[in-house]
């Protein structure tokens, strides 16, 4: 963990976490136990977590949980529901259980182990209460992976603006949530090293979320974490995709993300409308693609020439 000026870096939910605001270090320390304590809670990779209850609880019975701990839930679902499953929360047959994507047993399964694993995957046998949380078929397992960092920005920066904050943004890994203050973002350049583009923002909040196929992959990138349910597979349409949004709405950000990445270019503007935010898709020939349908509370982008080899 380190500190600047009004704010601090850790490592949580294996990405680096940036939290910055013109608030005391003690509130920032605060701010930094929700993180900690959200990774213990919702992490599938904790073995004594909600999440872990949950997935070995799968085809018996429901998990209770309190009133905080259902809003992550009952958000997956709603995106899951919106988008008819192409965001789905019980990837994790998949990208866990058969990939095993972030643990020690990373491999590319056989067809026959996709298949079977594929059968588990169906956000509608993922049950959700004001109270309890069910899969009903047993080795089902959720993977909040794909929602869980944009929900902890937007957790974090309420959680500033609730201490009086005017100013601040908070960053886990690729996505970021910004107000009262002019910042830049840079977009990584999925290609090689340094910023393919920058984003400057006003003092409006604004949600920024980024998904790539070089954040975590097995071998190549060719096998990289963003899975396409309906394939058990890698779709290879684009090597970034970056969504903007108006104000604090990094959890739908981070869930729409997915549904991007696997969505051909033809799609994207309906995405784009659907959602009300802008995608700056790249593909994997260094093409970029830009659709906007709302009016973004930005004072600039710049796209910069690409650097480095695929």
């Amino acid at each position: 963990m380190s500190f600047f000026e009004h704010g601090l870096k850790a490592k949580v939910m294996s990405t680096e976490l940036i939290i910055e605001a013109n608030l005391s270090k003690k509130i920032l320390f605060e701010a930094l136990s929700i993180a900690k304590e959200f990774e213990a809670t919702y992490s599938a990779y904790k073995d004594d977590s909600l999440v872990a209850r949950i997935n070995a609880s799968a085809g018996k019975n429901p998990v209770s949980c309190r009133a905080q701990e259902i809003e992550i839930f009952q958000k997956a679902y709603a995106i899951a529901q919106e988008s008819d499953g192409v965001f789905d929360p019980t990837i994790g047959a998949l990208t866990q259980g058969t990939y095993g994507f972030g643990t020690k047993h990373a491999h590319l399964p056989s067809s026959k182990e996709l298949q079977k694993a594929k059968e588990l995957v169906n956000y509608k046998d993922f049950m959700v209460t004001q109270k309890d949380v069910y899969l009903k078929k047993k080795g089902m397992q959720l993977d909040l992976g794909g929602i869980g960092k944009g929900f902890i920005a937007d957790k974090l920066i309420r959680f500033l603006q609730d201490r009086g904050a005017t100013k601040g943004l908070v960053s886990a890994g690729g996505e970021i949530v910004t107000f009262g203050k002019e910042y830049i973002v840079a977009l990584k350049n999925p290609f090689g090293e340094g910023n393919c583009a920058i984003i400057k923002s006003s003092k409006e909040a604004i949600s920024i979320s980024t998904s790539g196929d070089y954040e975590r992959y097995i071998g190549s990138k060719e096998h990289h974490h963003i899975l396409d349910r309906t394939t058990a597979k890698q779709n290879h349409y684009y090597s970034s995709i970056t969504l903007i949004k108006n104000g604090v709405d990094a959890t739908l950000l981070d869930g729409v993300s997915t549904i991007a990445f696997n969505a051909k270019k033809s799609e994207l503007a309906a995405i784009a409308k659907k959602f009300e935010l802008a995608i700056v898709a790249i593909t994997e020939d260094k093409e970029i693609y830009f659709e906007n349908f709302s009016n973004l509370a930005i004072k600039g982008f710049e796209i910069y020439p690409f650097t480095g080899d695929k």
